[in-house]
């Protein structure tokens, strides 16, 4: 017969499930809501200092989808991250590093999260023998320095050591990621026909195994490539594409993204209306994940449309 504490916990965790599901549906108010003052202090009454940790983590979550950096940081770093070293798990410690670099990487502190991911992640899975999250760590790692413009360096951890790992465990999602952010490199660096190569490699990936995430976001790959070339017709389709998958697949960054690109190549064939539908869709979408710049942009752009004689 279960005790009164362990229902008290079956409660807790019951809560932690709904908490979840209004994070997973947007609704970062009662998830957080709900963690602090329902689930948390359970776990602090009965001393579980490890799912209180977790749960600590987990509000760290949510702060961090609601852009407060600051306090996500705090939390990570002032709760969370001793009770793991206190507790002498290196690898809960690590996880929760990568995430105190992911927050510093967010707030455009490029330089301390390169040092966290070199210095504290990395090193720990690299003595647990870990050679996926040891990956992982090293494809972020390339993510800092491509954002700070280093791209021979970020190709080179991209090839010869993150892709040869995902290659040896036969993981072929994560090998079709890596090419594609192989590819980004190479698009930045202007040697469009290697990674347009590569984003045809990564799309045949997607396409087998039904990934549509990675399916939109091989085509925008592709997309940039022509318009790079000035191939606006091969361009068009894989844009629209992309669009309406990343539409149907409620992932508001990527119809921002995607739509203010497709908008564009809407108005420059002719097509106002369809561009002001399009564009309208990505406003909305931009305004949801806070893309200050892209909002403004296509403020304007729709502002024009409006003054313009039918």
């Amino acid at each position: 017969m279960m005790t009164a504490s362990g229902l008290i916990r079956e409660a807790a965790a019951a809560m932690g499930g709904i908490a979840d599901i209004a994070y997973q549906r947007g609704d970062y108010g009662e998830a957080l809501r709900i963690r602090r003052e329902i689930e948390l202090p359970v776990y602090l009454r009965s001393g579980d200092v490890r799912e209180a940790a977790v749960c600590h983590g987990r509000i760290a979550d949510i702060l961090y989808q609601r852009g407060d950096y600051g306090e996500a940081l705090r939390v990570r770093r002032e709760i969370e991250l001793p009770v793991y070293e206190r507790l002498g798990d290196a690898r809960s410690a690590a996880v929760a590093w990568g995430e105190i670099a992911d927050i510093l990487y967010q707030r455009g502190d490029y330089g301390e999260a390169l040092r966290v991911r070199r210095e504290i992640e990395l090193p720990v899975y690299e003595r647990l023998g870990d050679a996926r999250s040891a990956a992982v760590a090293w494809g972020e790692i390339a993510d800092i320095l491509y954002q700070r413009g280093d791209y021979g360096e970020a190709l080179r951890i991209r090839r010869e050591i993150e892709l040869p790992v995902y290659e040896r465990l036969g993981d072929t999602r994560s090998v079709a990621v890596c090419r594609g952010r192989i590819a980004d490199i190479l698009y930045r660096r202007r040697d469009y026909s290697e990674a347009a190569e590569l984003q045809h490699t990564r799309l045949r990936v997607y396409e087998e195994i039904g990934d549509l995430e990675g399916t939109a976001a091989a085509k925008w790959g592709l997309a940039l490539i022509d318009i790079a070339g000035r191939d606006y017709e091969s361009a068009f389709p894989r844009l629209a594409d992309s669009f309406q998958t990343l539409q149907r697949l409620q992932h508001p960054d990527g119809v921002a993204l995607v739509g203010s690109l497709l908008g564009r190549l809407l108005l420059a064939r002719g097509q106002e209306d369809e561009a002001s539908d399009v564009l309208r869709i990505s406003l909305a979408a931009a305004t949801k994940t806070g893309a200050t710049n892209l909002v403004l942009w296509i403020n304007e752009v729709l502002a024009h449309l409006l003054d313009q004689p039918k």
